[in-house]
Parts: C-alpha cells; sequence; structure tokens
C-alpha cells in the first residue's frame, strides 16, 4: 500500500530544494532584515514598504512550486500536493506566527494605533496597516480575526514540524488533521476578511492601486487560492494513511494466525 505514493512525505529535491532555501533567506532579508534596518534609522521606511511587499508577495506563491516536477521526477498528485499543503503550512504558520500575532498584542495594548512611516519600531506592522488602516485603528472585525488566526499560527508550525520530523504514522495522521482544521477555519476567516471591506466600499484601503492590488489584494489572495489544493490534499493523505494502517494492521494479524501452534505457545512461555 504505501508503494503507490512511494514520495509521499519524502520532502523536496533538486531545484524546488533550493528555491524554498532562496525563499527563506529572501524572507529573512526583506522582513527581518529591512525590518531591522529601518528600526535602526540605517535606511527609510518607504519605499523599502513596496520592495518589501513585492518580495514576500513572491515567497507567498512559492508553494506553488511544489505542483511541477523536476528533471526526472515522476511524481503521483497526491505527493505533489501533500507537498504543497506542508509547504503552505509553513508558509502560513511563519505570517500568522511573527506578524498576525504580534500585532493582535500590540492592538490591544493600543501600541500599533495611528502609526505612521515615523514609526520605525513599528515599520513591520505599518508596512501592510498603512493600506489596510483597519490594522491602525482598532477594528473589532480584524482584532476577532486576527485573534483566532494569530494564535492557529503556532499550531500550523507545531503541524508541519510533526509531519516532517514525526518519527510514527501517528505524527503524520495527526499533523494531516491539523492542517484540514486549520486551513478551513482560516479559510473561513479569510473569507470574512474580504467581504468585511467589500460591505463598506473598500474606504479603509489606502496607498491608491499599490495599497489596494500589491498590499490588501496581493498578500492576502494565497489563503483564498491555497485551500483549493492544501484542503483536498489534507483529505486525500487521511484517506490514505488510514487505509495504509488498516491494510498493514490486518496483514500482522493475518501473519499472527499464520504461525504454526507451537512456535506461538513457544513466543507466549518466552
Amino acid at each position: 500500500m504505501r508503494d503507490l505514493h512511494p514520495n509521499l512525505g519524502r520532502g523536496a529535491s533538486g531545484a524546488r530544494k533550493w528555491i524554498y532555501r532562496l525563499s527563506l533567506l529572501l524572507t529573512l532579508m526583506f522582513a527581518g532584515g529591512a525590518y531591522a534596518l529601518v528600526a535602526l534609522g540605517v535606511i527609510p521606511g518607504t519605499p523599502i514598504d513596496v520592495y518589501s511587499s513585492w518580495v514576500i508577495l513572491a515567497i507567498l506563491f512559492v508553494p506553488f512550486i511544489a505542483l511541477v516536477d523536476g528533471s526526472g521526477e515522476k511524481r503521483t498528485r497526491l505527493e505533489k500536493w501533500s507537498e504543497f499543503g506542508f509547504v503552505w503550512l509553513l508558509v502560513s504558520g511563519i505570517a500568522q506566527t511573527f506578524w498576525e500575532l504580534p500585532w493582535f498584542f500590540l492592538d490591544l495594548t493600543g501600541v500599533v494605533h495611528d502609526i505612521g512611516v515615523e514609526d520605525r519600531y513599528l515599520w513591520a506592522w505599518w508596512v501592510y496597516g498603512g493600506a489596510d488602516t483597519r490594522y491602525l485603528t482598532s477594528s473589532p472585525t480584524i482584532a476577532g480575526l486576527e485573534f483566532m488566526a494569530g494564535f492557529s499560527g503556532p499550531f500550523e508550525l507545531l503541524a508541519w514540524y510533526l509531519y516532517k520530523f514525526g518519527k510514527t504514522f501517528k505524527n503524520r495522521i495527526a499533523a494531516c488533521w491539523m492542517a484540514l482544521i486549520i486551513g478551513i477555519g482560516l479559510t473561513y476567516m479569510t473569507g470574512v476578511f474580504f467581504v468585511a471591506e467589500w460591505h463598506v466600499g473598500w474606504v479603509n484601503i489606502q496607498q491608491g492601486a499599490v495599497g489596494f492590488w500589491l498590499k490588501f489584494v496581493g498578500l492576502n489572495v494565497p489563503w483564498i487560492v491555497a485551500p483549493f489544493i492544501a484542503i483536498p490534499a489534507a483529505i486525500d493523505e487521511l484517506a490514505h494513511l488510514y487505509r495504509v494502517e488498516g491494510y498493514e494492521a490486518a496483514m500482522r494479524e493475518s501473519a499472527g494466525r499464520a504461525e504454526p501452534p507451537v512456535r506461538r505457545k513457544a513466543l507466549r512461555s518466552a
């Protein structure tokens, strides 16, 4: 049964592996690195906010590379979709844990209310909040959504860790369940996120075309698109894992029955 998808859970190789690593490096440079330089006053807060937004937008779409076979590869659809799902889980988990969760507490304490580009130490939250001003005015809708989304981030990272480094079959099953449940929840919340602003005529979106298309639409739409692959992938992988688990349990039971009576008696005595 495991031979049906021999590459399932093995991770990326070749060019995809290097692209993933490059994406992580660019994230550190244009998110963490840029934030540090702005906070220290080395560079101004704009236009680096636009450059960083373009880089992060590209990185948010990197998981889709999982759907493309490398040279000499021939993976099944489930193998491709599973890799996509768990790479996306890592990307989403990083965003929720290190941007949205801190924002919730900064909003709760009023620290980010009405900040501007001159607030260097809060630049990481102004980059997006300068366009979507709901993040700077303590919108109750956004606060509620980000409370739920932010606290899902560490669980996304835990699910990715269990899948990537878990030693048992149960770890992978638990990771898939977590990915499925969190994915459904975040998809629902992203829908509320967009509809709430559409309902009031986009009045809270500033910075012109860059603010609307790059920051508001671009940096959020992956959470609408990715679930169309990630959620079916989690469902299909769970079905496969349960079939394998059931098949192997049946084979062990069958092998136990097939043992000669003398051997079974000897084993019990031992």
